[in-house]
């Protein structure tokens, strides 16, 4: 579904930016909806006949800003299998991320009360961070050397011939694929580069 929050009016909700919402349903989604089902025997088994076709659910992607509290490190004492230490994932929700969470559970349901369909309840807590996601940022861009891994090129500060072309140079991610983002920096890129290379 198209992102409609925060458009006309940038403070219009109690968070900034925005997030998607992506409907699913029908036989293949069923299964996750067995437990919510009462009954037993034939009941049961006329029940699930009933609403096999039926189930729609939504799945909220709400991105999450930067933060100083996500980042990854080395593990002090976990080592692969060749004996190399292994990165460490430090990651919290934020406050803005939550508020998107809760705002877009309230509005797929309203949207299904809306259509007339039978609300079955929704998650109490977001996904296990991870389970859907968008790998953006850990080589972010900017201009000081101090504080980000490369310039707005994708060109990193401390090797002047090394240049990233992937999400990991973005500040922050979006509520959208970063595909055609990456496309689009990876294009600069190549294009700041090529300049470059004629210049030298």
């Amino acid at each position: 579904m198209p992102r409609w929050q925060n458009l006309d009016n940038p403070r219009q909700e109690k968070f900034i930016r925005g997030y998607s919402v992506y409907p699913d349903g029908g036989c293949a989604g069923f299964p996750s909806y067995y437990d919510s089902i009462a009954g037993f025997g034939r009941e049961f088994k006329r029940e699930i006949k009933r609403r096999y076709p039926t189930p729609v659910d939504f799945y909220i992607q709400a991105p999450t800003q930067r933060s100083d509290a996500n980042f990854v490190d080395i593990d002090p004492e976990v080592k692969d299998i060749y004996g190399i230490p292994a990165a460490r994932i430090h990651f919290e929700w934020d406050r803005n991320t939550l508020l998107m969470w809760e705002h877009g559970k309230q509005a797929c349901e309203d949207l299904l009360h809306a259509s007339g369909a039978e609300y079955l309840g929704a998650a109490k807590e977001p996904d296990m961070p991870g389970t859907s996601l968008h790998e953006t940022g850990t080589l972010r861009m900017g201009n000081d050397p101090k504080k980000f891994v490369t310039n707005r090129f994708g060109q990193t500060h401390d090797v002047a011939n090394l240049y990233i072309c992937d999400a990991s140079v973005f500040p922050n991610c979006t509520d959208k694929t970063t595909t055609i983002s990456i496309l689009a920096f990876s294009l600069r890129t190549s294009e700041y580069l090529m300049e470059n290379l004629r210049q030298a």
